[in-house]
């Protein structure tokens, strides 16, 4: 079942990154990613209590103190797959009362919502017990499992009703559905043994008020209303489930300007290294040796967008950078001699840059809140493997795309404008987009600061919309532009020497 990345954290992670690699999530079936996003369905599930005569037999012999923990995931039945993250309440203890069956109350709520509406998803829930040994040591038994249909079979959601419910519960461990010989429905399944006289008490229905929130955490994570939302303030009155009434934090716009990507050594270098590794791969691939033909660079993309650790507020924006030397030879060479032609061209094509301003309005004072950016490359190759000069439209398909460079920053709302330089991230290592990542450098005997910079940086003048006037439209870089359109060629912006250096 899927598990968080909570063993990777260290004390060095930013805000954004603890949370980040907290709710790493499984992805559904690829199957179920191909298909076309439906809307997203809201769920709001109450666990109550569990009741029953086992609960007490399976782990009270030679045990000095037990306890007992509900634990959620998402199952897709078709492909017999679990997905998201496991959610885990907390720990309950026994009780029983004389005359009555023996129960466990728990009244933990969750909320989440999928885009998934096909009957064979469902929430299974089980019943763990975490018994303390004699010897100190403790140990989580599995006590049985549910599962909750959440969808009928017109893909509807299922019957919610605002009653109670008993939910079934099953010998053994989830993992009993992961079997080949499982089969759907449950009730088919001569290997599946209902336990008599026991259940678990929930309810299930929507929760509308989560479409408003949509935004600030993403589907098939299942979240407790205890549990705090970046973007989202506590909740008010006797309650502290924020989830009930959500209610917003304040969004601030933000500005960055004169942007440009920095790569180690240079990027000629840089860019030479990756086309060569790209070009033998190439070769491999077509098991084919030399023949006249590279791989070329199509254009260099920029996606940079605000992520709040939990998933990204809005789409991120996409825009094209360019190699400086290609606009310092644009410009006239009486403009380069009053400027100083000789420093300016000894630095010219070690960037490449961006005059638009970008302009993000979805930030929040928050330090889970990042700004996120993601370096693309976007390579064609100009002819087959064998030699033979591809079409126009062979052309195209030919093209492709690899990312090469990631960074996330937490501005630090309210410190003032500010020359920043953010160092570039690269490597196999979790990053929003899910995608894999060119390597970066081998590590050097440097310091840390400078390995750091061995990475790449982004620099870019930063600032809040208290700063500066309200920008137009015509020096923004559209939110909603698709991946196809480019912006306007930018001319090169003399930038400033960044005055710190941020660690992202």
């Amino acid at each position: 079942m899927p598990r968080r990345g909570g063993d990777l954290l260290n004390s060095k992670m930013s805000e954004w990154e603890r949370i980040f690699m907290q709710n790493l999530t499984v992805p559904p079936h690829s199957q179920r990613r191909r298909n076309i996003p439906q809307e997203s369905t809201t769920f709001q599930c109450v666990l109550k209590y569990i009741e029953g005569a086992f609960i007490k037999q399976r782990v009270t012999e030679g045990c000095s103190d037990v306890e007992y923990q509900l634990r959620l995931s998402l199952f897709d039945v078709t492909y017999r797959h679990f997905f998201g993250k496991t959610w885990k309440s907390s720990r309950r203890p026994l009780h029983s009362v004389p005359r009555q069956p023996t129960r466990v109350v728990f009244n933990e709520t969750i909320y989440f919502h999928t885009s998934l509406n096909h009957p064979s998803i469902t929430a299974v829930v089980e019943v763990v017990a975490i018994a303390k040994k004699q010897d100190g040591i403790s140990q989580d038994l599995s006590c049985g499992f549910g599962i909750i249909h959440l969808f009928n079979s017109k893909s509807e959601p299922t019957n919610l009703a605002t009653k109670d419910r008993g939910l079934k519960l099953y010998h053994g461990t989830p993992r009993a559905l992961l079997h080949p010989l499982f089969q759907d429905p449950v009730e088919k399944n001569k290997y599946m043994t209902v336990m008599e006289n026991s259940h678990l008490q929930y309810t299930l229905r929507p929760h509308l008020p989560l479409e408003t929130i949509f935004h600030l955490f993403p589907e098939n994570l299942l979240m407790s209303g205890l549990q705090k939302i970046p973007g989202l303030l506590p909740a008010r009155g006797d309650t502290s489930d924020c989830f009930l009434k959500p209610r917003l934090m304040k969004p601030v716009t933000c500005y960055l300007d004169k942007l440009s990507i920095h790569l180690y050594p240079s990027l000629e270098k840089f860019e030479e290294e990756l086309l060569d590794l790209l070009n033998d791969d190439r070769l491999l691939k077509a098991n084919s040796t030399p023949d006249g033909n590279t791989v070329a660079v199509q254009e260099r993309r920029l996606r940079v967008g605000v992520h709040n650790g939990l998933c990204f507020v809005q789409a991120p924006q996409v825009a094209v950078l360019v190699p400086e030397v290609e606009v310092v030879r644009g410009r006239s060479a009486s403009f380069l001699g009053k400027q100083g032609s000789g420093s300016r061209a000894s630095r010219a094509g070690q960037a490449l840059v961006l005059r638009s301003r970008i302009h993000l309005t979805e930030m929040v004072r928050h330090p889970a809140f990042a700004v996120f950016f993601q370096l693309e490359y976007v390579f064609c190759a100009p002819g087959g493997a064998n030699g033979k000069a591809l079409s126009a439209t062979s052309l195209s398909k030919a093209a492709y795309m690899h990312s090469v460079r990631w960074a996330a920053w937490n501005p630090f709302l309210g410190s003032g404008s500010s020359e920043v330089a953010v160092p570039l991230r690269g490597g196999a290592r979790h990053n929003p987009s899910q995608v894999l990542v060119y390597k970066t450098p081998p590590n050097s005997v440097s310091s840390e600061e400078v390995r750091q910079f061995e990475s790449g940086t982004v620099q870019f003048h930063f600032s809040a919309d208290s700063e500066e006037h309200p920008v137009t439209s015509t020096d923004t870089l559209s939110k909603d532009r698709e991946d196809s359109e480019k912006p306007p060629t930018p001319s090169l912006s003399s930038a400033s020497s960044p005055r710190m250096m941020v660690s992202s």
